[in-house]
């Protein structure tokens, strides 16, 4: 038993005097393959690079989602006109800013798509009322020209004039004055507002309203009151009303035509 164990220490004993051999790789090969490894990472990217720039021009798709015939073309037209890189490189902000300059167009998107390309989808402002005879205004007061002449001047719309600037001014008060002539049936078709910040509005029975600056909204609706109360039996037969007067009105009556006289 003692010369067991104390051949199992001799063993022991000699292992620790003779470590095993491990396998040790220069320095200079390290520095060699991490050399080659980032080489190569840089030869790939330097590659890719230079297949995105090679690459074709990516297609331009406009989506006719909600637009005329007339809005396609002019759009296509503008976007045709650009410079497109790849389908990777193309500045999409660029281009949404460009089809957001379009005085029409109310709202832009502009997407890649594998299949498609390069996708761009606008919607056009939505026109509620004729400023002047060459644009138009949508709910917000905004004023634009279309992309089609043939929306100019549309007769279901009221003509609203005055300065660009003023257009949501304008807009505003016509909204409020419908508001307040609804009950009787009334809406504006022509407002202007002039320089001198006087009114004049037309409603769609004929009658003409001319009201000045000073304490406007308070004229206008006592007045739909008084139409609509003591002088609703002779409404019909008024031609326009002024109230640019502090302690009240002027009312213009319709001239009736002279009977013929009976042979």
């Amino acid at each position: 038993m003692a010369q067991t164990v104390n051949d199992v220490t001799d063993l022991m004993s000699h292992k620790t005097r003779h470590p095993k051999s491990s396998l040790q790789v220069p320095t200079s090969a390290k520095y060699f393959f991490t050399a080659l490894v980032v080489g190569l990472l840089l030869l790939i990217l330097a590659m890719g690079g230079k297949a995105l720039r090679d690459a074709p021009p990516a297609a331009i798709q406009i989506s006719t989602q909600g637009l005329t015939v007339p809005q396609y073309q002019a759009l296509q037209k503008t976007m045709s006109q650009q410079t497109i890189n790849s389908f990777f490189t193309t500045d999409l902000q660029a281009l949404r800013d460009i089809a957001i300059g379009l005085a029409w167009v109310d709202q832009v998107s502009v997407t890649r798509d594998w299949q498609r390309g390069i996708v761009i989808t606008a919607l056009p402002k939505q026109a509620v009322a004729n400023f002047g005879t060459e644009r138009l205004v949508d709910a917000k007061g905004i004023v634009f020209v279309p992309a089609d002449d043939q929306e100019l001047t549309q007769s279901q719309f009221a003509t609203l004039q005055g300065e660009i600037m003023q257009a949501p001014v304008i807009m505003q008060q016509m909204q409020q004055i419908n508001n307040w002539y609804a009950p009787l049936d009334m809406r504006v078709k022509d407002i202007i507002l002039s320089p001198r910040m006087t009114w004049l509005i037309r409603f769609d029975n004929g009658l003409r309203v001319i009201v000045d600056n000073e304490n406007t909204a308070q004229k206008l609706l006592s007045l739909s009151q008084l139409l609509g109360n003591q002088l609703s039996t002779r409404r019909d037969k008024m031609q326009s009303i002024d109230l640019r007067y502090k302690n009240g009105f002027t009312i213009a009556w319709n001239m009736q035509a002279p009977k013929a006289a009976s042979k």
